[in-house]
């Protein structure tokens, strides 16, 4: 399903426009003309969506260069978010209309109370009257109608909020696995740029005027081009995974680890000043420099795999963008100086 970003009828002019600067540009960077990297190229060249054009022309300004993987994972952040969406807010419904039933329920049942009382009352009064011997076989008999009856509701209420909490339960767990859905990227089990850019805001309106540390790290994995051009795109994903899973390890519970785009990830530090967000940069550093992968099929050993780094410290007045901006000088810098280096904000120099 596509969002209203990725589906619009556009004037015949435009399209022709756009279609020939889309083509134009998957020819440029021999990128195989598929349905999904079309759409992500046509999109980009409308330049409607902002989000999905900054990324693009980052890693155009960054490595000079696009392939089929990137534009992928583009579509999926971007094209593909309403689906998810709309089956979280159908679930959402259903439990909000099982909440009502259960509610339905428990009102009939207190009627029903009410009126299993007001015939003891009546019973109660009818005794209190010296009734003769046919009128308390009358009453008994009515006793015993209304007990059964009252006995009745009582297990299909029962039953009812049995069945409700059985449905209750399936469709919370439904909700919960949507919204992880909806917030985590599929390869890493990292949380996605969506989940982050909402995460980052959280952060940065809980600081502003706080004096609590925050900072955040964005990592590059050096040379991933290589790995999808020498070994395919089937190795460039594992290279991918293995770091988000030393990301994982290395991180404490409080921590937002991210995949920002291809081979980017950002991670998000709170309570963190910018010395410690360093040493924490340092040690996952050193664990993806340890990382060893074998090529199953050949056993030849890969390429070892390193990461760029950089970091910056939430300043206040900072907005999401104004500090992931200079996170992302830092890791330009430390790519700039060659690379499988981690450079602090305070490093960078402006030209």
């Amino acid at each position: 399903m596509l969002n209203s970003h990725c589906f619009r009828l556009d004037a015949a002019d435009e399209a022709n426009e756009w279609h020939t600067q889309a083509t134009e540009l998957l020819i440029r960077y021999n990128i195989p003309i598929t349905p999904v990297c079309y759409h992500v190229a046509y999109e980009y060249a409308t330049q409607r969506h902002g989000e999905l054009t900054r990324i693009v022309d980052a890693q155009l300004n960054k490595t000079g260069h696009l392939d089929s993987h990137f534009l992928f994972h583009l579509f999926e952040s971007f094209c593909l978010e309403g689906a998810e969406n709309d089956k979280l807010d159908d679930h959402l419904a259903d439990l909000h209309n099982l909440l009502f039933k259960v509610l339905e329920g428990v009102t009939n049942n207190c009627s029903q109370t009410d009126l299993f009382s007001e015939t003891l009352l009546n019973q109660s009064h009818a005794l209190d009257a010296n009734p003769s011997l046919e009128d308390l076989r009358g009453i008994a008999q009515t006793l015993m109608q209304a007990t059964a009856q009252a006995m009745q509701n009582n297990r299909m209420l029962q039953d009812h909020l049995e069945s409700a909490e059985e449905q209750s339960l399936s469709l919370q767990s439904e909700v919960k696995k949507l919204r992880d859905e909806i917030s985590t990227d599929a390869l890493t089990g990292l949380f996605n740029r969506r989940a982050l850019n909402k995460r980052m805001l959280e952060l940065v309106e809980a600081h502003n005027g706080a004096s609590t540390p925050f900072s955040i790290l964005m990592l590059d994995i050096d040379h991933f081009k290589q790995f999808n051009d020498n070994f395919g795109h089937v190795i460039g994903d594992e290279v991918i995974r293995r770091v988000g899973l030393i990301m994982r390890d290395q991180l404490r519970d409080v921590d937002f680890p991210a995949r920002y785009g291809g081979e980017e990830f950002t991670v998000l530090l709170p309570e963190t000043d910018i010395t410690d967000a360093m040493n924490v940069a340092e040690t996952i550093h050193q664990s993806v420099a340890k990382l060893i992968l074998i090529k199953r099929s050949t056993k030849e050993k890969l390429p070892s795999v390193t990461v760029s780094v950089g970091a910056a410290s939430y300043r206040r007045g900072d907005s999401p963008e104004t500090l992931l901006e200079r996170a992302d000088q830092a890791l330009y810098q430390a790519k700039e100086g060659g690379r499988n280096r981690i450079v602090s904000e305070a490093e960078i120099t402006y030209m």
